[in-house]
């Protein structure tokens, strides 16, 4: 008889103790799919102010007349258009660089302003204003991208160690309540890992 408490006591005590770990692991995981959330939210925010700004930098290169943007606005395009997976972290990969490559016009503009006539100096002081407005807007853009570079490295953090809490053995039984999130890098999920693949850049 005194076997039989002592076994239903123990049994008892696995069950609590079993659906303690299982509360645990339920609020460990609610936690994580928050910071992801909370993250991609950043990273969004930051994304949408640097689509936000690029009209007003390609209005201004537009000034300077004979110049191909193109490239420029169907960066913008498509970033714009992109989902949040590893196409958009690729759009916005060829934004920076297309913006960087635009900023590069206002130089080369200067280097050939040098051989010309000197009689285009009344032009001179609205070529510098412009300038230095593309100088601006490039380099309000150029720390947006640095915040999106570290918004995305936070985010995709957080995504990695979200997934590697949903892969243990008492997570797997919550997979249908917790989501996979999607990594944003240049390599699609299952093609590499977070931390080794290319964010944006």
């Amino acid at each position: 008889m005194g076997w039989y408490i002592v076994g239903g006591c123990v049994l008892a005590a696995v069950v609590v103790l079993f659906v303690i770990l299982t509360v645990l692991r339920f609020n460990q995981l609610s936690m994580a799919r928050s910071l992801c959330d909370e993250a991609k939210r950043q990273l969004i925010g930051e994304i949408r102010a640097r689509h936000a700004l690029v009209p007003a930098y390609i209005g201004t290169l537009q000034q300077i007349a004979g110049q191909d943007l193109s490239r420029l606005e169907l960066a913008l395009a498509s970033a714009e258009r992109a989902p949040f997976d590893h196409r958009g972290a690729a759009a916005e990969n060829a934004l920076t660089a297309a913006v960087n490559d635009a900023a590069l016009i206002p130089s080369a503009r200067a280097e050939r302003s040098l051989s010309s006539d000197f009689a285009r100096s009344q032009t001179a002081a609205v070529n510098e204003e412009i300038d230095t407005t593309i100088g601006l807007l490039h380099g309000q853009l150029q720390v947006l991208t640095e915040r999106i570079l570290a918004g995305a490295r936070f985010y995709n953090t957080n995504v990695e160690r979200y997934h590697r809490q949903r892969m243990r053995p008492i997570s797997r039984l919550f997979q249908g309540v917790f989501q996979a999130r999607e990594p944003f890098t240049e390599v699609a999920d299952g093609e590499g890992s977070p931390a080794s693949a290319k964010v944006v850049s």
